[in-house]
C-alpha cells in the first residue's frame, strides 16, 4: 500500500469516526448535576440506564424516627381483578427516583441508599459486605453491632457494583483509562485520592440519557 492511499483512507475514515461518535449521542442529553431524573420505580438496572421507570406515581414512606433511615416503603397504585383501585408495595427492585435523587436497593429488600455522585462511575455507602473494609466502615451502625456502612462504586457500562477502596478502583481504572490509572500510580498517598480519580473518570467519560 503506498503512502499516498494511506494518507486517502486516513482522510477518510476519521471524519467517519466522529460521526459516529456523535450519532451515539443524537437525541440524548448529556449528565450534569442539573439533570432531573424521572421519578418512579426502576425494576432493573437497565431501567435505570435509560431513565425510564417502569412504574411511576409512586409513594415514598420513610420509617418513624427510631427506624433505620435506609428502610423505605415504595407503593404506587394498583387495581385487582374485580378492577378496584388500592396500593401495592414493592420490594423487589433495582431502585427507584424520587424527587431528583436517585436511590440503589442494596443487600437487602425495602432498604435503598441515595447515589450521592452519579457518572460513569456511580458511588455510594451501604450496608458493609463481611470481609470488606473502607475508610467510611466506621460511621454509623446499620441494622446492629455487625452492620455498617461502607463505599461502594457501580459501573454504569455494566451496572456492577463493588467496594470502593484501592484495590478494586485501581483494576477498574486500568482497565477503563490507562492514563488515568498511571497517573494515580504516580501520585503520594494514592490510596487516599480514589475519589479525585473517580471525579475525574466521570469528567472524562459523561454518561447520556435520552431526552
Amino acid at each position: 500500500m503506498n503512502n499516498g492511499f494511506k494518507y486517502l483512507l486516513i482522510f477518510i475514515l476519521i471524519p467517519l469516526m466522529g460521526f459516529s461518535q456523535q450519532g451515539d449521542t443524537i437525541g440524548k442529553v448529556k449528565y450534569t448535576s442539573d439533570y432531573v431524573f424521572n421519578d418512579g420505580i426502576y425494576k432493573s438496572f437497565q431501567e435505570f440506564k435509560n431513565d425510564y421507570p417502569s412504574i411511576t406515581k409512586i409513594t415514598v414512606k420513610k420509617p418513624t424516627p427510631l427506624g433505620n433511615p435506609n428502610f423505605t416503603i415504595l407503593t404506587y397504585k394498583c387495581t385487582d381483578s374485580s378492577k378496584n383501585t388500592g396500593e401495592c408495595e414493592i420490594k423487589n427492585c433495582w431502585g427507584y427516583s424520587f424527587r431528583g435523587d436517585v436511590y440503589i436497593s442494596h443487600l437487602y429488600n425495602s432498604y435503598f441508599f441515595k447515589l450521592m455522585v452519579i457518572g460513569s462511575v456511580c458511588h455510594f455507602a451501604g450496608i458493609a459486605v463481611k470481609g470488606t473494609s473502607t475508610p467510611l466502615a466506621d460511621i454509623d451502625e446499620g441494622f446492629g453491632a455487625a452492620n455498617k456502612y461502607q463505599q461502594f462504586f457501580l459501573d454504569f457500562d455494566t451496572g456492577e457494583v463493588l467496594p470502593f477502596n484501592y484495590k478494586y478502583f485501581s483494576v477498574f481504572l486500568q482497565k477503563h483509562d490507562d492514563a488515568l490509572y498511571q497517573q494515580l500510580e504516580k501520585e503520594s498517598g494514592k490510596k487516599k485520592k480514589i475519589f479525585s480519580y473517580l471525579l475525574k473518570y466521570n469528567s472524562k467519560h459523561p454518561i447520556w440519557f435520552k431526552s
